[in-house]
């Protein structure tokens, strides 16, 4: 049976994480750190796989008492069975520790401000960072400086993006309010024209009727230029037409 994650379902960024780590330099405590990781995972892939076998005889006392081998740790972690993702439903980083690593694992990514939430997958525990600002803190600890420039390009265009598109709604939906609002308008003036009392309305109003008319899809802004008044007077003699129609 197949294990660990598929290639459809693999993120590039994963693949370039796990080849970036397995580049760095090994140092002597390094590998007693990740002799401790690499050879108990079940699904390793190449790169990692390459660099467990340089790790195999390392000694394993005194692992963690300094800040790089956690470190260390924290890239043994994604090579061990990590996932970085950062596509149109969010960003997602997943660790899969081997089995009898949890505990060590919640404690070391606790400590190192990375706290996770955990779940159960077919009978596994998988830890999962979903906030942008602790994935790239998490790659730029473990020292994945290329993959963590191309996550924050990514994570630079979504947002980008999203900005984008939340401006383009926002005026899309001040059109239509604006269009709505003066097809009301116009109507309300033809009702009482119809009826003989839009004659009666003082001068003010009869010229704010008369000048929609002329210009239906106009904005406040052309009326108010137009009438020689403020675009908070045309406003407030627009909706007193209306309301005169609807009495």
């Amino acid at each position: 049976m197949t294990r660990g994650v598929g290639a459809r379902e693999r993120s590039p960024l994963s693949d370039e994480v796990k080849a970036e780590l397995a580049r760095v330099p090994l140092k002597s405590c390094d590998a007693r750190v990740l002799a401790e990781l690499l050879p108990r995972a079940s699904h390793l892939g190449v790169p990692a796989r390459r660099l467990a076998h340089r790790t195999e005889a390392a000694d394993p006392r005194s692992l963690f008492r300094k800040s790089c081998c956690r470190r260390t740790y924290l890239r043994g972690l994604v090579l061990a069975g990590g996932s970085v993702s950062a596509g149109p439903s969010g960003y997602l980083l997943e660790i899969r520790p081997p089995r009898g690593e949890v505990r060590r694992a919640a404690s070391i990514l606790g400590r190192e401000g990375f706290g996770p939430a955990i779940r159960s997958r077919r009978g596994q525990l998988v830890f999962t960072i979903r906030d942008a600002e602790l994935i790239a803190a998490y790659l730029r600890a473990c020292g994945a400086s290329e993959t963590l420039l191309r996550f924050e390009a990514r994570r630079v265009s979504r947002e980008v993006r999203g900005r984008t598109n939340a401006l383009v709604n926002a005026e899309s939906a001040n059109l239509a309010r604006a269009v709505a609002s003066a097809r009301a308008q116009t109507e309300a003036i033809r009702a009482l024209s119809r009826a003989g009392r839009l004659s009666r309305l003082p001068a003010p109003l009869r010229e704010a009727a008369s000048a929609r008319l002329r210009a239906p899809t106009a904005t406040l802004t052309d009326l108010a230029r137009h009438l020689d008044v403020t675009k908070w007077v045309v406003r407030s003699r627009l909706r007193r037409l209306v309301e005169e129609a609807e009495a």
